[in-house]
C-alpha cells in the first residue's frame, strides 16, 4: 500500500459516514483518518489482501487477472448490523498490478465516487463510496489508448460492498483445476450471503445459479431504467450481489442509442448500450461453466433450462420498471410497443430515466402530445 504525506481529503459522503460506519463528521478533521482513507496507514485491526480472480477481456480468456490497483482492508459491522467490506481503490500495488503501478486518477475516481451514490439513491444495488482523496503526485496515463501519455493527479477512493466476490472469483477456480477449493469458496459464499440457501441442500448450487440468474437480470433491467451504461473490460467480472466501478467507463445516457459504447477501447460494440443485458448473458454463461465441475448431469440439465429464462426474465423486469415510470397498468400488448417507440425517440434521457416516476394523466397527454409534435423532448 501507498505511504503518501501529500494527499488530501476531497470530499466525504455523509450518509456513508454515519448510517454504514457509524462515525461522527468530526473524524474527517483527524489527520490519522485521512491517513487511513488514503492507504497511508491501517484501520486498527485491518489486515490487508488483494482479491483473485480471472477473467475475459473482449469475449477472449484473460487468465489470472485480480485486483491490481485494490486492497481489501477488512470486514466492518455496523450498529444496524450490517456487514460490509472496506476496500481502498488506487492504494498502490498489489500481487496482481502486474506492470501497473497500482494507482488511479480523478477522472476515473470522481465518476465512481458520484456515480456509485446516484445509482444508490436511485434504488439500485450497488458498492458504496465513503471518501475521495487526492494527491499532486504524478501518475502517468494514456486515456485515448493511442500512444500519448500525460500526467494526471492520482486519487484514492474508499468504498464499500456486502461482497467483492465475482463471477470469475469462482470462474478461476475451475480453470486451474482448483475443484477443493472452488467448493470450499462457493460454500463460503452461499453460506454468508446467500443465507435462504439451506447448506445441506443436494440442489444447492443449483438454487444458487437460479438466484445469481434472477438478481443478474434485475440488477441490469435496474440500471437500464435509470439510464446508466456499464463499459467493462472484464466481462465475467461482475459482482455476485450488486454493481462494482471497477473496469471500463461508465456513466449515464443522454440519448438511447442501441449503438453507442462508453467505452473508447471497444471497437467491436460488445459494450453498447443495447448490449448490456447480452452481457449479462455471457457472464452467466462463463459462471455456470465454473460450476460445472461440482453439478450431477441432472443438476446441469436444471441449470442450462435456467439459463434459457434468462431473456425473459430480464425483459420482463425491464418492461414493469418502464410502465411504473409511464403510470402503466394491468398487463395490456400495446404497452411493449409504446415502450419500443420511446426507445427509438430522440429525447432527454438523463430527464426521463432519472426524473420520470408515475406521473398523472395530464402530464402524461401532454408528454406524448411533445414527442408527436416535435420528436424531441428537453429539459
Amino acid at each position: 500500500m501507498l505511504f503518501l504525506h501529500i494527499f488530501r481529503l476531497f470530499c466525504v459522503f455523509q450518509d456513508v459516514l454515519r448510517n454504514i460506519l457509524d462515525l461522527n463528521e468530526s473524524v474527517i478533521q483527524n489527520e490519522e483518518f485521512v491517513c487511513c482513507v488514503s492507504g497511508g496507514k491501517l484501520f486498527p485491526g485491518s489486515v490487508p489482501l488483494a482479491h483473485r480472480y480471472g477473467g475475459h477481456q473482449f469475449g477472449y480468456w484473460a487468465g489470472q487477472l485480480g485486483d491490481g490497483r485494490a486492497h481489501l482492508l477488512g470486514e466492518y459491522t455496523n450498529r444496524k448490523g450490517e456487514r460490509w467490506e472496506v476496500q481502498l481503490k488506487g492504494s498502490g500495488k498489489t500481487p496482481y498490478s502486474r506492470s501497473g503501478d497500482g494507482r488511479a486518477v480523478i477522472r476515473s475516481s470522481v465518476r465512481e465516487f458520484l456515480c456509485s451514490e446516484a445509482m444508490h439513491f436511485l434504488g439500485v444495488p450497488t458498492s458504496r463510496a465513503l471518501s475521495l482523496v487526492v494527491s499532486e503526485e504524478p501518475v502517468w496515463r494514456d486515456p485515448f489508448y493511442n500512444g500519448s501519455v500525460i500526467k494526471e493527479r492520482g486519487a484514492v477512493v474508499l468504498r464499500l460492498a456486502k461482497s467483492w466476490f465475482r463471477i470469475s472469483s469462482l470462474e478461476i477456480l475451475t480453470r486451474t483445476g482448483e475443484l477443493d477449493v472452488l467448493r470450499t469458496l462457493l460454500d463460503f459464499v452461499i453460506k454468508e450471503h446467500f443465507k435462504s440457501i439451506a447448506t445441506n441442500d443436494p440442489d444447492k448450487y443449483v438454487v444458487f445459479f437460479s438466484r445469481v440468474l434472477n438478481e443478474t437480470a434485475h440488477l441490469i433491467a435496474h440500471w437500464m431504467s435509470v439510464g446508466f451504461a456499464h463499459g467493462v473490460c472484464n466481462t465475467d467480472n461482475f459482482s455476485l450481489l450488486s454493481i462494482t466501478f471497477d473496469y471500463g467507463p461508465f456513466g449515464f445516457m443522454e440519448s438511447y442509442d442501441p449503438n453507442f459504447v462508453p467505452n473508447t477501447s471497444d471497437d467491436e460494440g460488445r459494450y453498447s448500450i443495447g448490449a448490456q443485458a447480452n452481457v449479462g448473458l455471457f457472464n452467466l454463461q462463463k459462471l455456470l461453466e465454473a460450476l460445472k465441475p461440482l453439478l450431477t448431469s441432472d443438476q446441469l440439465s436444471q441449470s442450462l433450462q435456467i439459463l434459457r429464462e434468462y431473456p425473459q426474465i430480464y425483459h420482463q423486469r425491464f418492461h414493469e420498471l418502464f410502465k411504473a415510470k409511464l403510470g402503466f397498468l394491468g398487463n395490456e400488448e400495446k404497452d411493449s410497443y409504446v415502450i419500443a417507440f420511446l426507445l427509438k425517440v430522440n429525447i432527454s434521457w438523463i430527464v426521463f430515466f432519472s426524473n420520470c416516476t408515475i406521473i398523472n394523466s395530464y402530464s402524461f397527454f401532454y408528454f406524448f402530445y411533445d414527442i408527436f409534435n416535435s420528436q424531441t423532448v428537453r429539459s
